[in-house]
């Protein structure tokens, strides 16, 4: 018998879509793009995560200018509803894609502890 394990993980992606946790995020995520206000900020919030993270893997120093212009996003985005409520759900669903790669990979997870043991 032939499996084709990616036939699964689409469906997967399927049913990941009918969940509570994803029509959520998606709610709250469709919320800012009707928002200009709001869109503009994610965006820029975006837009210094992206950097936050090359810094932190090319092992670089931001500048203080940096900085100042990170933690003044980063406290608008905290005063925004809508960005919360996105960045809320979202936690939620990952939640769910940690247990779903947890159960995904407990095989490999299992024949490891056993050469441990």
């Amino acid at each position: 018998m032939t499996v084709n394990i990616y036939d699964n993980a689409n469906e997967m992606a399927k049913v990941l879509k009918q969940t509570e946790q994803y029509l959520n995020w998606e709610s709250a995520f469709d919320a800012i793009q009707k928002d200009d206000e709001a869109k503009k900020l994610f965006d820029q919030f975006q837009t210094v995560q992206m950097s936050v993270q090359q810094m932190m893997q090319s092992q670089q120093q931001p500048s203080e200018e940096q900085e100042k212009e990170w933690d003044t996003i980063a406290s608008e985005v905290q005063k925004n509803t809508l960005i919360t409520a996105l960045l809320s759900t979202e936690q939620a669903l990952n939640t769910v894609l940690t247990e779903i790669n947890d159960i995904v990979t407990k095989p490999v997870s299992e024949a490891y502890s056993k050469i441990r043991q």
